[in-house]
């Protein structure tokens, strides 16, 4: 167990993590057993302000984990970046070899619950906006998978922290060899040698057609939840290009040398890190603006989601165009 102020953080966050996830998803459950709209429209105070505190621990422990791993790199001579630290474990046969899943299965539930949280906020939106509160049981419901992979996250990151960071290889004999490889630490390209061009044509057509279509359905109010469809697909075939974009593409261009590890570019490109966040932000909204237009639609809200879906599409367009800016300059002052 490495002991730093970002583990001592880290270990923090995690724990209110885990303990105001527990209280939601008993709180969540108790209501839902209650079966009273009267109960449930007096008595939701203490669960909504649990709500909002865990989704701000939620998005606060997102960076904190890549500050975490960061503060990590020092602590072994091989390791350059966060992706030598996300390796450490393979191959070992003693409890550090649990550390490479655990890190890849924290980096999915961070995204995700940043996307849960969002989507129930922008259906407390819909809700509060109207008088006889028709969303409630909705709300209530959406806490529930909100506060089981709140837990969830907590645990993996606090079993993490708890693991010793030594690894464990068996001994060289005849029938064994030396699990240490030094390449490990070193990221390589997922699509092989070769400029790549049609990626980047690839993703450029896809964020200009999404934009065009978020640009549509502001100007011309097409909001329907058909329309929201074609968006979030079009966002579903956005996420994979502009990943393997930042590994294939922008990571070498920017870093200057063939090095495909986006990981380097939070420590020598700061400024990047804004436009995968905006990229982010673009991919996201368009989310929370369908979950607004399938889960929020009921007789009450149909004045309310135009304008609330209308505000989340105009944010992805932001977005969007904002990571499409940045990226185009930043690669070519590079």
């Amino acid at each position: 167990m490495i002991v730093n102020a970002y583990a001592v953080l880290t270990a923090f966050v995690s724990l209110l993590q885990f303990a105001i996830g527990l209280l939601v998803i008993t709180s969540s459950l108790g209501r839902r057993r209650v079966g009273t709209t009267v109960d449930v429209e007096n008595r939701p105070y203490l669960l909504l302000l649990l709500s909002f505190l865990l989704l701000g621990l939620n998005l606060a422990s997102w960076p904190l984990l890549y500050a975490l791993l960061q503060s990590y790199v020092p602590s072994w001579p091989d390791v350059m970046c966060i992706y030598g630290v996300t390796q450490i474990g393979t191959g070992s046969v003693g409890s550090a070899r649990h550390l490479p899943w655990l890190l890849t299965t924290v980096q999915c539930t961070k995204p995700l619950l940043v996307f849960l949280g969002g989507g129930w906020f922008v259906l407390y939106l819909a809700n509060r906006a109207t008088q006889t509160a028709p969303l409630l049981p909705r709300l209530l419901s959406g806490l529930l998978p909100l506060g089981v992979v709140s837990v969830a996250d907590a645990l993996c990151v606090g079993t993490y922290l708890a693991i010793p960071k030594q690894e464990q290889s068996l001994s060289v004999g005849c029938c064994t060899s030396a699990i240490a490889d030094r390449s490990r630490f070193l990221p390589e390209s997922l699509l092989g040698s070769g400029p790549h061009t049609w990626l980047t044509v690839a993703l450029v057509i896809v964020v200009v057609g999404l934009c065009l279509g978020l640009l549509g359905a502001i100007r011309h109010g097409r909001q329907h939840h058909r329309y929201v469809l074609g968006l979030l697909a079009g966002t579903l075939v956005a996420i994979p290009l502009g990943g393997l974009f930042l590994v294939e593409i922008a990571s070498p261009t920017l870093l200057q040398r063939p090095h495909h590890c986006p990981y380097d570019l939070v420590t020598e490109v700061p400024e990047s890190v804004l436009a995968v966040a905006l990229f982010t932000l673009g991919c996201f909204s368009v989310g929370w603006a369908a979950v607004a237009a399938w889960l929020g639609r009921v007789e009450e809200t149909r004045g309310v989601l135009p304008p609330l879906i209308g505000r989340f599409l105009f944010l992805g367009l932001f977005g969007y165009l904002g990571s499409m800016i940045m990226f185009t300059l930043e690669c070519f002052l590079s």
